[in-house]
Parts: structure tokens; C-alpha cells; sequence
């Protein structure tokens, strides 16, 4: 029996690879375009691929918090952390862009990596708009703020079982680009006449 303070998806996290909350910005700010490196592509990336993990993983990608604000969920005080970062000299932020000055200190498995790579690629190309009004259709965003009229609470990440919107996501590991390995010796010989 775990203990009954830790949310039972946390305390899967126990035993499991999980990113520290700065190594996770770290590691999407790696992955963003500079031109789509901003502070809600950030949070919105951060979001979908953490939760679309525990969909299909059913555990924590991250040790991240989500608050429900009313541009949609957001990584829990991230301007502090950003901030913070920003004096270590781990980031760097230029208005509302921000950019890595380092590398996440975690050595991600190649098994989470071959399954958020493509996630982050997908959101990263949405629009920011587009983003916002995906995530405002969320049913954990839609629970946690009591159809949009209760905002700041911090979204449970149980709630990510109920996401249905992912049951649509074509998860594809780099490996699904490579071409299928041939045994010439299952050939059938062709004889041309």
C-alpha cells in the first residue's frame, strides 16, 4: 500500500523514469524551433505530451504540476521557474521567447524518448491560438475548473485516463520512418520468360 498523501500516479513514479521540472523545460526548449520557443508553446507542449505519456503509459512523465488558468493549463509557477533558471544560466529569455543555455542533467531512456519525440514534434507545430483552444477542450482542464468558472486550481494527473481526445493520437516512434528489414533468403525467386 503506498502512501495515501501521494497521488497513486505518483507514486508509480516511485519506481520509473521521470524528468525533474527544469530538466523537462530543458529538455522541449531542446527540441523547439527557435522561432516556436516561447513561454506558451512551452507550458502547452509541456501539457500535452506529459498527459498523452500518462494515457498511454499510465504513469508521470515529469514531476511537473499543472495549473488551470485561463489560457488553459500551464506548468504550476512556471514564471518563478523560468526566472530562476534564467539567473542559473540555464536559459535565457527574450520577451516572451525563451531559449536552453544547457542540456536537462537526466539521461532520458530510448523508449520515453522514441515515444515523446513525435508528441513534441505534433504540438510544437500548432499555433499558439490553436494550442490554447485544444487545451480549454481537455476534459481534465474542463473537471479541474468547473467548466471554465474556477481558475488556478492545480490539475490532477488521474484525470489523464479520461482524456479521450488521445485515443485519436497516432503515437509513431522514430523507428516507424525506418524501412522493414529484408531476409533475402524468404525471397521467392521470379523468373522472368
Amino acid at each position: 500500500m503506498g502512501d495515501k498523501n501521494i497521488p497513486k500516479v505518483l507514486q508509480k513514479q516511485k519506481n520509473s523514469f521521470s524528468f525533474s521540472v527544469e530538466d523537462y523545460i530543458l529538455y522541449i526548449l531542446s527540441k523547439l524551433e527557435p522561432e516556436r520557443s516561447d513561454k506558451l508553446k512551452l507550458n502547452k507542449v509541456a501539457f500535452f505530451t506529459e498527459f498523452a505519456y500518462l494515457y498511454f503509459k499510465q504513469r508521470p512523465l515529469s514531476f511537473a504540476k499543472y495549473a488551470a488558468i485561463d489560457k488553459g493549463p500551464v506548468i504550476d509557477t512556471y514564471a518563478d521557474i523560468l526566472e530562476r533558471m534564467s539567473k542559473e544560466g540555464k536559459i535565457v529569455i527574450d520577451g516572451y521567447r525563451v531559449r536552453p543555455l544547457a542540456s536537462p542533467k537526466t539521461k532520458v531512456p530510448e523508449e520515453v524518448e522514441s515515444f515523446i519525440g513525435p508528441l513534441i514534434k505534433k504540438y510544437a507545430l500548432l499555433g499558439n491560438d490553436e494550442l490554447i483552444a485544444l487545451s480549454h477542450k481537455t476534459d481534465s482542464y474542463l473537471i479541474t475548473t468547473d467548466n471554465e468558472t474556477v481558475m488556478g486550481k492545480i490539475i490532477d494527473k488521474n484525470l489523464a485516463s479520461l482524456e479521450t481526445f488521445f485515443e485519436d493520437t497516432e503515437i509513431q516512434s522514430e523507428d516507424s520512418f525506418q524501412l522493414p528489414k529484408i531476409n533475402k533468403n524468404n525471397l521467392v525467386k521470379y523468373e522472368h520468360r
